[in-house]
């Protein structure tokens, strides 16, 4: 049997030749500038940009005095990444369920758009707190289950079409549940503005540890 995390990583090394040149590439990165901004990143702090994609994140957090590592499955995500003289050094492949970091590791971590794909969504989720130190703060975006838009593109598209069965979305309500349940002390868990079509289609997290 294909194993789902390798099945994400070559759809994403695919993607990767065209993502910055679509439409909905421009979208997501825009969205991604928004979830930096709510991130509030000062010199010095230590970042996780999980799910880095063409590492677009991670450049602009080192570039603003950040030490920003970025973490993607995708060989051809990271290829693209690596173009960037700001990640020079700062990337690593891996799996979101198993971070290769230790206990406490960031002061930050952000995750924008990626983490539908983790076929382990839970144990992704307890990750993500168990690398952050005490007080850090999680900024996360994906598309949501209650919101029209966030179904046809997730539960059709990726689902039926690419045959992406491990892709689920998540309700406002399920995340602040799944939050609670992962260790967060305290979730602030919002949508987009209405004016921004897809945005208005996202969860955006932020999450103490």
């Amino acid at each position: 049997m294909d194993d789902p995390l390798h099945k994400h990583g070559r759809f994403f090394d695919v993607w990767s030749n065209f993502y910055r040149r679509t439409l909905l590439g421009l979208e997501l990165r825009r969205i991604q500038r928004q979830a930096l901004e709510r991130l509030r990143v000062v010199p010095g702090q230590r970042v996780l940009d999980l799910g880095c994609g063409p590492g677009d994140g991670t450049s602009r957090l080192n570039g603003a005095g950040a030490i920003a590592i970025g973490l993607d499955y995708s060989d051809g995500m990271l290829e693209t990444a690596r173009r960037a003289p700001a990640n020079a050094g700062r990337l690593a492949r891996g799996d979101a369920g198993r971070l290769p970091f230790r206990d406490g590791a960031f002061d930050k971590v952000i995750c924008t758009n990626s983490f539908h794909h983790y076929p382990a969504h839970f144990p992704a989720l307890r990750e993500m707190r168990r690398v952050l130190r005490p007080g850090g703060l999680l900024v996360l975006v994906d598309p949501r289950k209650d919101h029209p838009f966030g179904r046809l593109a997730i539960d059709f598209a990726e689902n039926v079409v690419f045959g992406l069965k491990e892709v689920r979305i998540f309700s406002v309500s399920e995340w602040t549940r799944m939050l609670a349940d992962a260790g967060f002390s305290d979730a602030r868990v919002t949508v987009g503005p209405m004016w921004q079509p897809v945005a208005w289609a996202e969860v955006f997290v932020e999450a103490t540890a």
